[in-house]
């Protein structure tokens, strides 16, 4: 392995630890033994026009809704491109970006929470405008390219994601034990 793919591993490494955290089910939840009934959203866009019609919370909800998701997997569709030749092709990218945008609903809907089509899509959607980003930055400085192609180096990231998957079940398990 590289010097250039430790460096992005441990970088990915870094901010896929938070993707989880943020997703997960709360420390409180798993500490109280509350959490929510699992809410399985289909329809496209359905969770998005109700999060703009929400009277309650006008512009917050849907500031917090859309752009968070949005932003949520923007970072992935950044670093994939700067560390890996491999992750240069937008398709690339935002298959993974929406394989593990995927994985994270299926996990929130066996942990309890919303799993929303809609937030798939707007992950996606957030890890393709990374992508452009990532395109330009390397437009600009040609330098930050990652220099060979390593057709393995799809692994990197997905070794990094079920590594997080993997530490978050195990604490998961460690703290639910301690509450029964």
């Amino acid at each position: 392995m590289k010097r250039r793919d430790v460096c992005g591993v441990i970088v990915l490494l870094v901010y896929l630890l938070g993707v989880g955290l943020m997703t997960g089910p709360s420390l409180y939840q798993l500490l109280a033994g509350r959490l929510p009934e699992p809410r399985l959203e289909l329809i496209p866009f359905m969770d998005i026009v109700a999060v703009l019609r929400d009277t309650d919370t006008p512009g917050a909800g849907a500031f917090i809704n859309i752009v968070g998701n949005l932003v949520l997997l923007a970072p992935l569709g950044f670093l994939l491109p700067l560390f890996w030749s491999y992750f240069g092709r937008a398709r690339r990218t935002i298959l993974f970006a929406a394989g593990m945008s995927l994985s994270i609903e299926l996990i929130q809907l066996v942990a309890g929470g919303v799993t929303s089509v809609d937030d798939l899509i707007l992950n996606t959607a957030g890890a393709a405008v990374g992508f452009v980003l990532a395109k330009l930055l390397l437009r600009i400085s040609p330098r930050l390219a990652p220099r060979r192609d390593n057709r393995a180096a799809w692994g990197y990231p997905l070794a990094c994601w079920l590594a997080v998957i993997a530490f978050a079940t195990v604490t998961d398990v460690m703290v639910l034990g301690q509450i029964w």
